[in-house]
Order: C-alpha cells, then sequence, then structure tokens
C-alpha cells in the first residue's frame, strides 16, 4: 500500500511538472502564460520560439577561423616584403552585428573549404579586374560597366571579337519617347501641366505607388507625406516629391493608359528639379532617388547615375549619415527625427543596389555613418481619414499598416547593404597593389560568413525556405531574392576559368547553382501571389543574374533540357516587365541569341551575344604564364605597342578613335612568387 501511494505522489509531481512544461513561455516579461500558471518569467526576449543555431552557419565559422589560421601560417614564413604586402591586403572580419541575436536554420549554403578557397588564387583576383566597358557612337562619352554589374552573361570563357554591325547604344528617335533625351532645366516645359496635384489622376497613381512600390522604395515615410499633402504644405512634401512618386506609380500600374503617364510626370517632376537645386531640402533628396532609378530602368543610365549620385551627395550635405540625436539643443521631435534615419538608410541601400548593379563604387560607406536603425513610428491622429481618402477607401486602418515584417524587412535589408558593400569595396573595387591570393581568399569567405550570419538571423516574420507554404509578403520574397544575388555575385567564377578541370564540382558553382534554385523557386512564389511589374529595378539584375548562373550551367554540364526549363521561366518574367522597366528588354535578346546557339560542345558560336548587344570583351586581367584572353587582332587595334614591362602603375588605357570601342580598367595582379 505504501508503494502505491508513493508511486502516487510520484506520478502526481510528474504530472505538475509535465503541465507547467506544457505552457511555454512566449519570453515576455511579464508572460501571460506564466502568470496563469502561478510562475515567474526566467527568460525575457522577444516573444518568438527560436530555431536552433545553424549548421551551416556554424561550418561557416569553423572554416573561417581555419582560413584565418593559414593566412597566420603563410604570415609567419613569408620575408618582410610580403609580410607587409599580406598584411596591408588583409581584411579583418566585419564588426557589423546583425540586427537580432537569434539564429536560425534558413541557410542551406555549401561553404568552402579553407584550403580551397586558399588556392583559387585566379577567381580571387579576377574581381579586381572584370568589366566592360561600353561607348556611344555618337559621342565620345563611355560608360563603365563593373564586375558586379548585370551584364555579366556570357556563353563561354572565350573572348570573341564582336562581328557585324558597329557597336552603339539605341539612337534617340521622336518614334521612340523612352529613349530620347530630356533637358533638365526651366524651359524644359513651355505649357501648364495638365494635372493639378490634387487631381484625380495624381490621387490614383499616388494610391498605386504606396499599395504595391512603397515597400521597396522606403526613402518616404508614407503617414507624414500624406498628412503634409492633405495640408498642401509641410516638410515631407512638394509638388516634385509627388510627380516623382506619380512617375513611379503609373509604372506599377496594369493600365497601358496609365504606364503612357509615367514619362509624363517624370518629365514634370525633372522641369522642378533644377531650380530646387538653389535651395535642396529632403523631397528633392527623395525625388532624385526615384526619378534616378526611373531614369536607369528607361535606358538613360548615365542621367540615372548622375541624379542618384546627386543625392548621395546631398545626404551628406544635410547631415543624414549622422545619427540625429547625435545634435546637443536639436528642436526636432521624435518624429522628424526617424524619418531622417529611415531617408538615410533607404538612400543606402538604393547606393548599394547601383554599384552592384553598375558594378562600380558606393557612394556612402557604413564607418563613415552612426545612424541607428529605423522604428516604426505611431500614426498620426488623422491617418485614419488619410488613409481612406488617398490610399483605398472603406479599409481598416490596419490594412497598410507598417508591420513587423515590413519595417522588419527594410532593416534587414540595410544589413544585407552593408555586406554588399563590402562585396563591392573589398573585392570587386579593391585594387591596391601587391594584393595577396591568400589574404584575399580570407576575404570571400569572412563575406560569407556574414552573409550566413545574415541569412540565420532572420525573425521568424522574414523567414524562407523552399518547404514555406502560404501567403509571404511581397517584401520577404524581395528580401531573400536579394540574399541570394548576392551569393552569386560573391562566387561566380570568372569567365577564364570555365575550362579549368573540375570547375563545375568546385564549391563556388555549387553554391550558386543552389542560389540559383532559390531564385527560381522565389520567383514562382511571388508570381503566384503577385505581378511582377510591381518589384523595383534591381529585380532586372537579379533576373540577370540567374541568367547568367544558368548559361554558366548549360557551358559546364552541357545540360540542355534543364536550360531550357529554367531559362523559359526567367525570359518570361523579362517580357512581364519590360514595359515598366525596358532595360531588362538588351538582356532578354541577349539570352535568346544564345538560346539559339547550338550544344556548346559541339560548336562555339563566332560572336558573343553580350558583344554584339554593344558590349567590350570582359576585361578580366592576364596572370603570370598566360597571355591576354583578348583576340590578338583587338590588342593590335586598340595598343600601338605590344604589352611588355611598362605596366608600371599597373594600369592599362588606350583608344581607337574609329572603333567607337574603349579599353581601360586592366589591372593585372601581383602575384605572390611562393604560392
Amino acid at each position: 500500500m505504501a508503494t502505491i501511494v508513493q508511486f502516487s505522489k510520484s506520478l502526481s509531481v510528474e504530472v505538475d511538472q509535465d503541465a507547467h512544461e506544457s505552457i511555454k513561455c512566449d519570453r515576455r516579461q511579464p508572460c501571460a502564460r506564466c502568470v496563469k500558471a502561478g510562475t515567474d518569467c526566467t527568460r525575457a526576449g522577444t516573444g518568438e520560439k527560436q530555431r536552433p543555431i545553424s549548421r551551416r552557419y556554424v561550418q561557416a565559422l569553423e572554416n573561417q577561423v581555419a582560413s584565418l589560421e593559414i593566412f597566420i601560417k603563410k604570415v609567419a614564413i613569408a620575408d618582410a616584403e610580403q609580410r607587409d604586402h599580406m598584411l596591408a591586403a588583409f581584411q579583418p572580419a566585419s564588426t557589423n552585428a546583425a540586427p537580432q541575436d537569434s539564429l536560425s536554420t534558413t541557410s542551406t549554403q555549401e561553404v568552402r573549404s579553407p584550403e580551397d578557397a586558399a588556392e583559387q588564387t585566379e577567381a580571387s583576383l579576377a574581381r579586381s579586374s572584370a568589366g566592360q566597358m561600353r561607348k556611344r557612337i555618337s559621342s565620345s562619352s563611355a560608360c563603365f560597366y563593373g564586375g558586379t554589374s548585370l551584364f555579366q552573361i556570357h556563353l563561354s570563357g572565350e573572348y570573341l571579337a564582336p562581328t557585324g554591325d558597329s557597336i552603339s547604344e539605341e539612337s534617340p528617335s521622336p518614334s521612340n519617347p523612352e529613349s530620347s533625351s530630356h533637358q533638365i532645366g526651366p524651359l524644359m516645359t513651355r505649357t501648364p501641366f495638365p494635372f493639378a496635384p490634387h487631381d484625380d489622376v495624381c490621387q490614383r497613381l499616388m494610391a498605386t505607388f504606396f499599395k504595391q512600390q512603397y515597400q521597396y522604395n522606403m526613402c518616404i515615410y508614407r503617414e507624414y507625406f500624406l498628412r503634409d499633402y492633405d495640408c498642401g504644405t509641410g516638410r515631407y512634401y512638394s509638388d516634385l516629391l509627388l510627380y516623382a512618386i506619380c512617375a513611379m506609380g503609373a509604372l506599377a500600374s496594369g493600365e497601358p493608359s496609365d504606364r503612357g503617364l509615367s514619362e509624363i510626370f517624370a518629365t514634370q517632376a525633372q522641369s522642378l528639379l533644377f531650380p530646387s537645386f538653389d535651395q535642396p531640402d529632403l523631397t528633392v533628396l527623395q525625388a532624385l532617388v526615384l526619378l534616378g532609378q526611373r531614369e536607369i530602368g528607361h535606358c538613360r543610365p548615365s542621367k540615372g547615375w548622375l541624379f542618384c549620385g546627386i543625392a548621395f551627395r546631398l545626404a551628406h550635405e544635410m547631415g543624414l549619415h549622422l545619427d540625429p540625436n547625435n545634435w546637443s539643443g536639436s528642436a526636432e521631435s521624435e518624429v522628424d527625427r526617424e524619418i531622417l534615419r529611415r531617408v538615410y538608410w533607404a538612400t543606402f541601400i538604393a547606393d548599394k543596389n547601383l554599384s552592384l548593379y553598375f558594378g562600380r563604387p558606393p557612394a556612402l560607406y557604413p564607418h563613415e555613418s552612426d545612424v541607428r536603425n529605423t522604428v516604426r513610428l505611431p500614426y498620426p491622429t488623422d491617418w485614419e481619414g488619410l488613409l481612406d481618402t488617398y490610399i483605398a477607401p472603406g479599409i481598416s486602418i490596419t490594412a497598410y499598416e507598417d508591420g513587423i515584417a515590413l519595417v522588419g524587412a527594410f532593416i534587414y535589408r540595410a544589413e544585407l547593404s552593408k555586406i554588399q558593400h563590402c562585396i563591392i569595396t573589398d573585392l570587386f573595387e579593391n585594387r591596391r597593389p601587391g594584393a595577396h591570393n591568400a589574404a584575399i581568399a580570407a576575404t570571400v569567405q569572412r563575406i560569407h560568413t556574414d552573409l550566413t550570419k545574415w541569412l540565420s538571423s532572420l525573425p521568424g516574420k522574414l523567414y524562407w525556405n523552399q518547404w514555406t507554404v502560404g501567403h509571404v509578403p511581397a517584401c520577404v520574397l524581395y528580401l531573400h531574392m536579394q540574399f541570394h544575388t548576392s551569393m552569386v555575385i560573391l562566387h561566380r567564377p570568372p569567365r577564364h576559368s570555365f575550362n579549368t578541370v573540375d570547375i563545375s564540382s568546385s564549391e563556388d558553382v555549387e553554391i550558386c547553382y543552389e542560389s540559383l534554385q532559390a531564385i527560381l523557386r522565389l520567383m514562382r512564389s511571388y508570381s503566384r501571389l503577385y505581378r511582377y511589374e510591381e518589384l523595383p529595378l534591381d529585380f532586372v539584375h537579379t533576373l540577370s543574374v540567374a541568367a547568367s548562373t544558368v548559361l554558366m550551367r548549360r557551358w559546364l554540364d552541357k545540360d540542355m533540357h534543364q536550360m531550357e526549363k529554367e531559362m523559359n521561366l526567367i525570359v518570361q518574367a523579362m517580357q512581364a516587365i519590360k514595359e515598366t522597366w525596358p532595360c531588362v528588354e538588351e538582356i532578354e535578346k541577349s539570352v535568346c541569341k544564345i538560346e539559339k546557339c547550338e550544344k556548346p560542345a559541339d560548336n562555339v558560336p563566332e560572336i558573343d551575344a553580350m558583344l554584339d548587344a554593344g558590349f567590350m570583351a570582359g576585361l578580366s586581367a592576364p596572370y603570370e604564364g598566360e597571355n591576354w584572353s583578348m583576340p590578338d587582332q583587338y590588342t593590335q587595334d586598340m595598343f600601338e605597342a605590344t604589352l611588355g614591362p611598362v605596366l608600371t602603375d599597373g594600369i592599362l588605357g588606350g583608344v581607337r578613335e574609329d572603333a567607337g570601342q574603349l579599353m581601360v580598367d586592366i589591372f593585372p595582379p601581383a602575384l605572390d612568387k611562393g604560392e
């Protein structure tokens, strides 16, 4: 009997313990569930169930440590001169912490072994010398596209001279208003603009922008812009900014008649832009960011690059790179300070997007800024009326709330941009002489680890993987597209290595393939729920990166069937957005030319499709014991003398006036003799 009583007591204790353990603490303090159970919260946190630390992230950290050990050993055995070069080229590990400390199992990326990374000299050193130059036949100006740019689509590792028509950009013509030039200034328009700021057309296009594009263009704080728009004046409203918003909103409209209005509103905005430079305010900067991206997407890259460059300079002039709380005695309210933070981070993100898009140096640097992360502000007191009047009549006040997913995606997008900044500055724009291959390999490993950590730190609201089902916010799908685009750019091997033995089985190529599959799955998910036309300009870059990876697989694996299925999805997306972003049409034409070619193993075409579309051959640098990878007739035409020991400063340049082509930015890397 005593045994039965003892057993009953122990069973009762176990049941009580199980009942207590079944009440999962939501990690808030005070916690409603713990209060109900009569216990104290023992853990504080976000209230989100935590996922275990990613095994991939742990492996990336282990490989980073091993890579550093290899680098230290090489420093130890190097002579004084080599040691100085290696240490000067070495980039320390990033100190940027993720916005949250939680880690999740979202990474699917394979990590490179440190031995393989250190040995891949050519893949590392070729990044800083990759690029393409495009010169307009009608003028002496030229445009440079670097190693991260969207024009990295090639059929093979060969550098083949173009044949046929001269290389030129699309010439402006009256029949093509999208390619016509625009004068900036007060003389731009001579007739009154037909649409007043509170016209029904303006309000409809503005509503389209805020419903479909705002999450990708958060340089504007929607609630306070609408508050000042309703009043007709205020710090966060101007006619210039309104017309820039309408120009962007017209692009996302499903109505062809509305899309035709985009050029009209952009022209009117630019007519107001020049006088605004006398005393620029925050709305001028915001309008420049929007108009710049639109001009780039509409085949006017030089003007768009100029507009955005002015915006980035204005960010420094206005002191946006310094947190508003730094200023003592400031009379600005907390709302004003938070809006300034959001504008800075949106401008910072745009800077990285365009630097990757063109393969050019960025304008805004993380170490120059101490701006805190943005947060969501309380709505203005009249927000319900503003929402009902200008966005969507009769809708719930929380329907377009800046919830966790939207603001969180914006914050994590800024964190991803910091890593993209390292990709640009530490690899592709790293032109320091004597860059040691071990240091560059360690840098690649460090950036890979940072990307893996970023992915693992995403909270549940921003979580996505191939098994995710249900409705996923558009901003979350877009966020993951940007991550995998960055992964491909980081690990994409240079073209001249395509004929290297075992390149198809390398970890770099495998990572590119995995990210390609993720991008394709994200595109399928997005197309089921949303319209491609709503995505921003950098989706063009994502499509280009995906197409280049498919073509790389075609060349390496000779898998035509798989290539056709994947390319069909990419081309369909290009066709869907070419009315919104006409610049994608050039990429689509190049891809279609390559698709018409025969199997690579049987026949290599006589022209590179990108060259025939108007681009110079890639400018990957030569290495010791190798010849220039460009054809002899190119080098003979471009340079009067043979390429000998005159390479004292590491830069070559030459022009042939009658060819309409320009060669610059060839940087022969200084290889370590001991490797």
